[in-house]
């Protein structure tokens, strides 16, 4: 896919009227530099490195989990993987989704 039509599409994904991980995660990439970029350095150094919520307190992290942890429960579920907390399965959550909407904007070739 071009990188015209994947950032039109990754717009598209922010948009969405249901809220959801995906959409979510679609609005926080798109306010980087260079959007498709985030991929490759996701994949290389992983979600928590590239996207990290250090300058949020306790209570926004609480209140994210909170807000998408019925997705990220699900996610975990499929991916057959036990987390001990909520950070480390919102992390993958993140991961995870990071690689669908890649996948989805045939960004892997």
């Amino acid at each position: 896919m071009s990188k015209e039509k994947a950032l039109e599409k990754l717009m598209a994904m922010a948009d969405e009227p249901k809220d959801s991980l995906k959409k979510f995660l679609a609005k926080e990439i798109l306010t980087h530099d260079e959007p498709l970029d985030f991929f490759p350095l996701v994949e290389k150094f992983g979600m928590e490195t590239i996207y990290h919520y250090e300058d949020l307190d306790e209570d926004l992290l609480r209140e994210f989990y909170n807000t998408y942890s019925k997705e990220i429960l699900q996610i975990q579920e499929e991916s057959k993987v036990q987390h001990q907390t909520d950070s480390e399965r919102s992390w993958f959550a993140l991961e995870r989704t990071a690689k669908k909407i890649s996948k989805d904007l045939d960004l892997e070739r």
